[in-house]
């Protein structure tokens, strides 16, 4: 297979797993049409929308790597920042431990890094640990802020009841 399309295979898995947890969560999602945006996905809460960045990570010597900025120019060999205000959060699945982090934008950084796993040397401080960035934790938030506004989460949300046969 194509490295290219390789690449974009790989974006394009972790993008239908990020909507799927989304969606599953009780969240209305929508897809932005044509490729042209920024975002990948935009997450309606009713009060407001979230524009959502997916990228693939990796697991690597106990943390999940994630590039934290566009790849453009032929093959995607050239590295461009995002600008403050094109999108919200990065979501990230790494397909290492199947698991969806969701993370503010990182402006500064050209790679983002979540650790996972303990330290060798046992560093607690400046650790940007996965577990606080769970997907499940960032779920819980967001629903927390709309019941603030008294919004519910959609009825998608719900687990299904079968009638007694």
């Amino acid at each position: 297979m194509h490295n290219g399309r390789q690449t974009s295979g790989k974006g394009n898995v972790s993008e239908l797993k990020v909507l799927t947890a989304y969606s599953e969560a009780g969240f209305v999602v929508a897809v932005p049409f044509g490729g042209g945006a920024p975002y990948d996905l935009i997450v309606d809460l009713g009060h407001r929308v979230l524009k959502v960045q997916v990228k693939t990570g990796r697991l690597r010597n106990g943390c999940v790597l994630f590039p934290t900025q566009r790849f453009v120019g032929h093959r995607g060999t050239q590295r461009r920042r995002y600008k403050d205000d094109e999108f919200d959060l990065f979501a990230v699945f790494c397909p290492d431990n199947h698991e969806i982090y969701v993370v503010p934008m990182l402006k500064e950084l050209t790679e983002g890094r979540l650790r996972v796993y303990d330290t060798r040397n046992n560093q607690k401080q400046n650790v940007r640990w996965a577990r606080e960035f769970s997907f499940e934790n960032h779920a819980v938030e967001l629903r927390k802020e709309m019941e603030l506004v008294g919004i519910e989460p959609t009825a998608s949300a719900m687990p299904l009841q079968r009638s007694p046969s």
